[in-house]
């Protein structure tokens, strides 16, 4: 079997992201680049909680399985992008975590100056439109946002995140949701005081 340690890794961080309530039942997918050719990749309708190893998907940059016998998500081409655009990028997490995604659904990016994870950990989240799930519509909503952001809102879908490794794009999985959960909750109680720019502009020094 290939990529031993690796498949143990992505099934790692798949679990991970469902113990962390990030994931539910089989949503999301999350890919993690090996080689320049080859890419493991979760597989479709598995529940991210149970998932083996030995499921993992390797495929190459067009998508085709090259070994496993699962079915490669039908959003592959938006890992691919990323992976074409972006060569310091080898992990994508793609879940639907619900505070972020509740800003998603509401068309709402997340405020940079709310909290300082936000520039630190994310340096900036972007909001890509609307697209159908399982089609190139997605590759081409994010496609303006990639080069740019380790973060994205997926409009009334999801969050992406890219990440050197799998656990810097979990890590920013993690962070941005709980960025976003902190917001809403902050807006139960009153209105959230923003950081200013003067200040921000400190922690970039």
């Amino acid at each position: 079997m290939m990529y031993e340690k690796e498949r143990k890794e992505l099934a790692d961080i798949c679990h991970l992201l469902y113990g962390r309530g990030l994931v539910a039942a089989t949503d999301g997918n999350v890919s993690f680049r090996v080689t320049k050719g080859h890419i493991l990749l979760t597989p479709s309708g598995k529940n991210k909680g149970f998932v083996g190893p030995e499921e993992m998907l390797v495929v190459d940059l067009d998508g085709n399985v090259v070994e496993g016998s699962g079915r490669a998500s039908k959003e592959y081409p938006m890992h691919r992008l990323v992976y074409l655009q972006r060569v310091d990028v080898n992990a994508v997490v793609h879940t639907h975590p619900v505070y972020a995604t509740a800003f998603a659904l509401a068309g709402k990016n997340i405020p940079e100056n709310y909290l300082i994870e936000t520039k630190m950990m994310l340096k900036r989240v972007a909001l890509a439109g609307y697209a159908t799930p399982g089609t190139l519509e997605m590759a081409d909503a994010i496609a303006p946002y990639v080069a740019d952001t380790n973060a994205i809102l997926l409009q009334n879908h999801g969050a992406l995140t890219l990440g050197k490794d799998l656990m810097d794009a979990f890590n920013k999985m993690e962070v941005l949701e709980s960025i976003a959960k902190t917001i809403i909750m902050s807006k139960a109680v009153g209105e959230p005081v923003v950081i200013s720019k003067e200040n921000l502009d400190k922690m970039g020094k």
